[in-house]
C-alpha cells in the first residue's frame, strides 16, 4: 500500500494534517474515512489501513484538532464540536474528489465513534457508517467521568475553557496485543490532556447523540467491545436499538477491550466490517 501525507483546509481555513493508504495498483473500490479516538491520532489507524487496503479499498484518516500534528497553540483545545464536524465535511469533500466520486464510508473509534455519528445525523445520505465502541457515555466505573462531569458542574469550563486537566486513560485498558501495548505507552505523541471547553462539549455531544437516533436513517453498524472499561456498554446498546434507521447492526466482541481496532482478535473485526461494506457497495 501507498501511505500519502498532506494537509487540508478544516473550517475557518484551518490547516490539517491528513494521510491516506490507497492499494499499491491505485484502484479501489470506495473509501473509507477512518476517525481515531481522543488523545491518539492518524497513525494509530494503520493496522485498519493495511487490512482494507489489502481488500482493494482507499483509507484516510487526519488527526483530530488539538492532537498531534494539528494541536496548535492548545493541546487538548477544541473550541466546539460544530468546527470537527465542519472539519469531517470538508474532509469528506476532498475524499470524494480523490476518489472520483466513489462512495466515501465514515467510520471511527471511540471519540471518533461519537464524531461519525453525530455525522450520520446530520447527514443522511451517507452510505453508511461504522463505530466502534462509540463514546456515547462513559463507563460509572471510571473516575475521568465523574471528574468531567463535576468540572462542568462549576462552569469551569466557561472562567477558564483553555485550561486543561489530566486525561489519560490505563493503556492497559486497550489492548491486550502486547506489542501493541509496548507502543502505546512509548508513543510521545499521543494527548494525555484535555481542555476543560472540550469536556463541555464532547458532554454535550453525547447527550445530543444519545436524544437523537431516530434522525439516524443511513446504514449503521456499531461494534462494541465485551470487556470495555472506557464506554458505557449499555448506553451504545440502547442506542442502537433506538435508532430509527431499518438497516442497522450491532455486534458485541466478548472478552474484547476497548480498542477493536488494535486488540489481539482485531481480524475478526475488520472481517466484520468488509463483509458490512460489501453489502453497502
Amino acid at each position: 500500500m501507498k501511505n500519502n501525507k498532506a494537509y487540508f483546509e478544516g473550517r475557518e481555513n484551518t490547516k490539517l494534517f491528513y494521510q491516506s493508504w490507497i492499494p499499491d495498483s491505485g484502484e479501489f473500490k470506495a473509501s473509507l474515512i477512518a476517525l481515531h479516538d481522543w488523545g491518539s491520532h492518524s497513525d494509530r489507524v494503520k493496522f485498519l489501513a493495511k487490512f482494507f487496503t489489502e481488500k482493494q479499498y482507499a483509507v484516510y484518516s487526519f488527526d483530530f484538532r488539538g492532537h498531534w500534528r494539528n494541536k496548535g497553540e492548545n493541546p487538548g483545545h477544541i473550541e466546539s464540536v460544530d468546527h470537527v464536524q465542519k472539519d469531517i465535511l470538508l474532509f469528506m469533500d476532498l475524499v470524494k474528489e480523490e476518489g472520483k466520486d466513489k462512495k466515501v464510508f465514515l467510520m471511527g473509534h471511540s471519540f471518533g465513534g461519537l464524531m461519525s455519528l453525530i455525522y450520520a445525523i446530520e447527514h443522511p445520505g451517507l452510505p453508511g457508517t461504522i463505530a466502534s465502541c462509540p463514546l456515547l457515555k462513559f463507563s460509572p466505573n471510571l473516575s475521568f467521568g465523574k471528574k468531567v462531569n463535576k468540572l462542568i458542574a462549576k462552569s469551569f469550563s466557561k472562567v477558564s475553557p483553555t485550561k486543561t486537566i489530566k486525561f489519560t486513560f490505563d493503556q492497559n485498558q486497550l489492548t491486550s496485543d502486547l506489542k501493541i501495548l509496548r507502543e502505546y505507552i512509548a508513543d510521545k505523541n499521543k494527548l494525555e490532556v484535555m481542555s476543560l471547553k472540550t469536556a463541555a462539549e464532547i458532554s454535550n455531544a453525547m447527550k445530543y447523540a444519545i436524544e437523537n437516533p431516530d434522525n439516524l436513517l443511513c446504514p449503521v453498524f456499531i461494534q462494541q467491545a465485551g470487556n470495555d472499561k472506557i464506554v458505557d456498554i449499555n448506553a451504545v446498546r440502547q442506542f442502537h436499538e433506538s435508532i430509527k434507521s431499518k438497516d442497522k447492526r450491532f455486534k458485541l466482541y466478548d472478552g474484547f477491550l476497548h480498542d477493536l481496532w488494535t486488540e489481539k482478535g482485531r481480524a475478526l473485526v475488520f472481517q466484520d466490517i468488509f463483509v458490512w461494506l460489501e453489502k453497502h457497495l
